[in-house]
């Protein structure tokens, strides 16, 4: 085809047409304008909703896409090519997105050059949707809700095939470039994000600088879909217009790991410290059922719980590397200085360390 817009700039409604006729039924589609506008609060990729007007529309195609492409901002855009986070996201879509019963976006187009440097995503738009403030934090229902995805991800893929067929989900190699940096940069991290924490949790974040190779460990065990960044800012709620209960989205650091990371860090980042020691064994107790419900075995709660004590330590694994990566706002530098003082007092009160030694043991 002819050249792929990997700026907004370049979405014509000619480059949007040559796009999605490629899709089954869709051949004779075009795109007579098309009007764009920013959506999103993306740290890496910026994202457009993309208002189309047909010349010719054949069933199903859709009034509005998101077209999700690489960040403007060069910083973001080196961290996202670093890290393979645009790579992972393109492939996802291109092979994992129909694998479990977990509410992504329809795709209709993944496009990335070879560099890794640009991509373009074409999606399912999923507005209209009640999104919930990161930093001000989500209820313990909405964390319920959105850990039936996290089962659904999780439990379908347990053990799958395909997880050892695509080379690219393993990601031991990402962590241990990024978390490997984690003694080199707690200083600098704290100078810009320190005003955010209590003593105890500057501790923490001392002692998970010694102790990350014993949790980069655990990542070796290539068992479910990790999401990987499983919080709010990726979770539209009564998405459609409240005809999708919720729907999960970025998928830029999927791998292949134990899925009960992700349970750690949406709870850690999520809920206030409060309803996070009040509901979360509760919380990570439905998780279990549900998994049980979809046909997991060999899997028991006291291990579940366990393992979500230890992951704890994701929360500040990944915040501290990327936060320091990408570009700081006012709003951006606010939300992980909220998620990494929540995520330090997880780890405080569910002793992570002793937890992790367990898990290792």
């Amino acid at each position: 085809m002819s050249s792929i817009p990997y700026t907004i700039a370049e979405v014509t409604p000619e480059a949007v047409t040559e796009l999605l006729s490629q899709r089954t039924g869709w051949t004779d589609l075009s795109i007579a304008s098309l009007e764009s506008a920013p959506v999103g609060t993306g740290q890496m990729a910026n994202s457009y909703r993309l208002t189309l007007e047909y010349t010719i529309r054949p069933d199903g195609a859709p009034d509005t896409v998101i077209a999700k492409m690489s960040s403007t901002d060069p910083d973001s855009r080196q961290m996202g090519a670093a890290t393979g986070a645009y790579q992972r996201e393109v492939l996802f879509y291109q092979h994992l997105a129909d694998l479990t019963d977990v509410r992504a976006p329809d795709c209709f187009s993944a496009q990335i050059t070879d560099d890794h440097h640009d991509f373009l995503l074409l999606l399912e738009d999923m507005g209209p949707a009640r999104t919930v403030e990161q930093i001000g934090g989500c209820t313990p229902d909405q964390a319920d809700s959105a850990l039936g995805q996290a089962a659904a991800l999780h439990a379908g893929s347990w053990g799958h095939v395909t997880l050892t067929e695509q080379s690219w989900l393993p990601v031991e190699h990402v962590w241990n470039a990024l978390a490997g940096e984690l003694p080199e940069i707690v200083d600098p991290w704290l100078q810009r994000f320190g005003s955010y924490l209590e003593p105890e949790h500057v501790d923490v974040l001392h002692r998970l600088g010694r102790e990350i190779p014993a949790w980069l460990a655990t990542l070796s065990e290539h068992r479910t879909l990790w999401h990987g960044d499983f919080r709010l800012d990726n979770l539209l709620f009564d998405a459609q217009d409240g005809r999708t209960r919720i729907a999960v989205v970025d998928w830029q650091s999927v791998a292949a790991a134990p899925g009960v990371i992700d349970v750690s860090y949406l709870l850690g980042t999520s809920l206030t410290e409060a309803d996070r020691v009040a509901h979360e064994r509760a919380l990570v107790g439905e998780y279990h059922r549900r998994l049980l419900s979809a046909g997991v075995t060999g899997y028991d709660a006291d291990r579940c719980w366990l393992e979500y004590r230890a992951h704890a330590l994701y929360g500040l694994v990944l915040t501290v590397p990327v936060s320091l990566g990408v570009a700081s706002t006012e709003r951006g530098d606010a939300m992980f200085g909220a998620m990494a003082r929540r995520v330090a007092q997880q780890i405080v009160d569910n002793d992570s360390f002793t937890a992790l030694t367990a898990v290792t043991g």
